[in-house]
């Protein structure tokens, strides 16, 4: 009944747009308040270049706090001097109501401070009902500026231009919205780095998210942070073995209470 409540909730709200509230970065960025602009290609194309390994991961994040609606992605990276691509897949719901989004993203360096990239996300959404499945097509386009050693800047705009594709429901009818971040990361010290984002966009106003990351060991991180303007602590931990990275984040919302995410990364 909880789930049934949950989906309709989305579907009346959110419709096409949900993917905003379910685009989640990766765990360790959700540890840390939700800042991605600076730490995952799905909100910052250009990071793609700052990878120096190919790497695939997985992330599972269950964000109502309710059984059989985790949002699950699959992501990877192919590193190279060329063009860095990668490529996430990511996926929400059930057999009643189900999104699905794909972005394919590429990074060039373009100097020794800037790197940029583009990349082109598309959502469609399965519901029963409907039919024909909803659809969008959008481009997200970052920047990534390294002014000194200890300090990287992010920038990216997601959904512009956007536009939706199959969409015959009323329903689903929305004008997509850009989504403008900002941020950076700073290291204190070797051992510790200070994250804050910016996001503003035509719905919503100014939204601050921000975190902190310590090692204690080189293979062991602690991560904690502060999530849509101070109202969601975060927090979350990091292991990394031989190739292999573990993630593990908590969410602390004031309604849906304790929400937790698991990562696996691996390189090669």
């Amino acid at each position: 009944m909880k789930t049934t409540s949950i989906l309709f909730l989305i579907f009346l709200i959110f419709p096409c747009q949900a993917s905003e509230f379910l685009r989640v970065g990766d765990t360790r960025s959700l540890g840390l308040g939700g800042a991605g602009v600076t730490h995952t290609f799905t909100f910052n194309p250009a990071l793609l270049v700052l990878s120096t390994n190919k790497q695939a991961g997985v992330d599972i994040f269950n964000r109502f706090n309710v059984s059989g609606l985790q949002t699950l992605q699959a992501s990877f990276i192919y590193s190279n001097d060329l063009l860095p691509a990668g490529i996430n897949i990511s996926s929400f719901g059930n057999d009643a109501y189900r999104e699905t989004c794909f972005i394919l993203a590429v990074g060039k360096q373009i100097s020794e401070m800037v790197t940029l990239g583009i990349a082109s996300t598309y959502l469609f959404i399965q519901s029963e009902g409907v039919d024909k499945n909803p659809s969008r097509l959008a481009i997200d386009a970052g920047v990534v500026i390294k002014t000194v050693d200890k300090l990287l800047i992010g920038i990216s705009i997601l959904n512009f231009p956007s536009v939706n594709l199959t969409v015959r429901n009323e329903q689903f009818k929305q004008t997509p919205v850009y989504n403008l971040r900002a941020g950076f990361n700073w290291n204190i010290i070797e051992s510790c780095m200070l994250t804050s984002e910016l996001i503003c966009s035509e719905e919503s106003p100014l939204t601050v998210n921000m975190g902190v990351e310590y090692y204690p060991y080189s293979s062991f991180s602690l991560r904690a942070g502060l999530q849509d303007n101070f109202r969601m602590p975060t927090c979350g931990i990091g292991y990394v073995f031989s190739r292999f990275s573990f993630q593990l984040a908590t969410q602390f919302h004031p309604l849906l209470g304790t929400c937790t995410g698991l990562g696996l990364k691996a390189l090669f």
